[in-house]
């Protein structure tokens, strides 16, 4: 089951031993990715969702991601948060804590299946507000797998344009 939400779960309490860090890290690279689903949005088509996505994860983290991909028009997204599913077999795969977890969960995140990642639906209205998806995305990098500010961000988006013009945030 997938829970359709908008921002109330960024409402839940920071990570627990951090207060403080989230808004701070949310501030400094909201733009970047907004920027980005934005150039998505723009370049189209609404009623195709392949290559539509965005991929964020601190810097040589690349199994602690959160992507999502534009739906139904651009007014939703599928956003799925790194649940270890995919990574390499053995010891060198992601393994969340109990902490993590329950910080995805409060974000409103659901695991229908432990071989897959955690997923939810974010509606983003018409016109989209793609800071909903932004804050999300940073929201779960922050609670569950420890970004905080100053972390460098990779950012992969296939159609997301030339990234920072309008931020002075930083750039991957």
């Amino acid at each position: 089951m997938l829970v359709l939400a908008t921002t109330s779960a960024l409402a839940a309490p920071e990570a627990a031993g951090d207060p403080g860090t989230r808004a701070p890290f949310i501030r400094e690279h909201r733009c970047a990715i907004a920027e980005r689903l934005d150039a998505i949005h723009r370049r189209g088509p609404v009623d195709v969702s392949r290559d539509r996505f965005v991929v964020v994860a601190p810097r040589g983290q690349t199994q602690r991601y959160v992507q999502c991909i534009f739906q139904d028009r651009d007014t939703r997204m599928l956003c799925e948060a790194a649940s270890g599913a995919y990574g390499p077999p053995g010891r060198r795969r992601l393994r969340l804590d109990a902490a993590a977890r329950q910080a995805l969960a409060a974000l409103g995140y659901v695991q229908a299946d432990p071989a897959e990642n955690f997923a939810r639906l974010v509606e983003l209205g018409t016109p989209p507000d793609m800071g909903i998806a932004a804050d999300l995305m940073l929201a779960a990098l922050h609670d569950a797998y420890g970004a905080r500010p100053g972390t460098v961000l990779d950012i992969e988006a296939p159609h997301g344009g030339t990234p920072g013009r309008g931020c002075g945030a930083p750039e991957s």
